[in-house]
């Protein structure tokens, strides 16, 4: 992997954006010799983005996509190696999930704008499966196609693919699932594995606009595979910024390993992950064990935790709740903090709440209030200051 980042690198100081990020690190390629002194390097940001594609030599680009953000539409370069090195990432990817030249893969993705579509219609084909490039639509539609062309490869929303199966589609017997939190909540799966049969293989997909593949799942289904011919990940503190241990629960950063146009480096995703080394019969090992589930943007420090709001839908809805939530943080008398957590439903158990926050979390609330609606998806009110 070192070897792989030094000649990235190299490649990286021939680009305007990056020479100067050099130069205020008082760094140069050469003085990368470990992987710690890769972490001495800068991160990019989101905010960086505007500037880097405006530096973009485009004489060999050959294909731009958007990637929507606070400051508007940005585009995304790809040269045709970039295209041709998507492809192949994801078609080895698919490969391990199972996927064969005598499938026929359904995409219901956008083709339009944004890459979503087109990067897995790369991969499919590349492996050699039938692919029809549906694109959004109603159930009605979809359903409608799929019974013309017999998909046994669905690629959609889980939300989507859900709704689908609950409407009839049949023969699916791998789907891919992305654009939406998926295995990080608990009992999904086995939702989608009731509705399409237990035969399905269910595989979670992970992946930016400006860096896409990133991880993906085998069909033994053990979490999510980085994809490290593709690209490399750390995970860090969002506060610090420092490498964490691994296992520990962090922003995850990822890093181009071989592109040409816009290239990333050390790219803060704004994304909360796990990584662990995971012993796969497929081979492969650095994994997401539950994919993203959460963000960075929002964070709080409770009784010495960091806490993130944005982990709760995930856990309420694993719970068979709505995923509403309203979270009070307070200070006692005593100077400690109380955290109360308000969730939506009924006949609630309200300590199997507190065992799941604690258990995904790290976090125990000091009570849980339990009301039949709340008029906002979340709400957090931190009265501590």
């Amino acid at each position: 992997m070192l070897e792989k980042l030094k000649a990235q690198l190299k490649r990286l100081y021939e680009h305007p954006f990056y020479r100067e990020r050099f130069k205020s690190a008082g760094l140069k390629p050469e003085d990368v010799k470990s992987l710690e002194d890769f972490q001495k390097l800068p991160f990019t940001t989101r905010g960086d983005l505007p500037k880097l594609a405006e530096l973009q030599d485009l004489s060999n680009v050959v294909r731009i996509h958007f990637s929507p953000s606070p400051y508007g539409l940005i585009p995304v370069y790809l040269t045709k190696n970039d295209v041709v090195a998507m492809d192949s990432a994801n078609a080895k990817a698919f490969k391990l999930a199972g996927i064969t030249s005598d499938d026929i893969a359904l995409i219901t993705f956008s083709y339009h704008v944004f890459i979503a579509g087109l990067n897995f219609h790369g991969g499919l084909e590349m492996l050699g499966a039938k692919v029809v490039p549906l694109g959004p639509g109603s159930t009605e539609k979809t359903l409608e196609i799929a019974e013309k062309v017999k998909p046994t490869v669905l690629v959609a929303n889980p939300s989507f693919a859900l709704k689908l199966a609950k409407e009839g589609l049949e023969g699916i017997r791998v789907f891919i699932g992305a654009g939406e939190p998926f295995s990080s909540i608990e009992g999904y799966k086995d939702k989608l594995r009731d509705a399409f049969g237990d035969n399905v293989t269910l595989i979670d997909y992970y992946g930016l606009a400006e860096c896409v593949p990133i991880a993906c799942e085998c069909k033994h289904e053990r979490g999510l595979h980085v994809v490290e011919d593709f690209c490399y990940v750390e995970v860090i503190d969002p506060e610090s910024g420092e490498v964490v241990g691994e296992g520990e629960k962090g922003e995850l950063v990822v890093t181009h390993l071989n592109k040409e146009a816009m290239p990333l480096l050390r790219f803060r995703t704004g994304d909360l992950a796990r990584v662990e080394v995971v012993e796969c019969e497929c081979g492969k090992k650095l994994t997401l064990p539950k994919g993203v589930f959460g963000r960075t943007d929002e964070m709080y420090k409770v009784k010495g935790v960091k806490f993130y709001p944005s982990q709760l839908p995930l856990i309420l809805k694993g719970l068979g709740l709505s995923g509403k939530f309203k979270v009070v943080i307070e200070r006692t008398e005593k100077g400690t903090d109380y955290l109360k957590l308000v969730v939506e439903g009924k006949d609630v158990d309200v300590e199997a709440v507190k065992r799941a926050v604690k258990e995904h979390m790290l976090i125990t609330p000091n009570e849980v209030e339990v009301v039949e609606k709340l008029e906002k998806d979340r709400e957090v009110l931190d009265l501590r200051f």
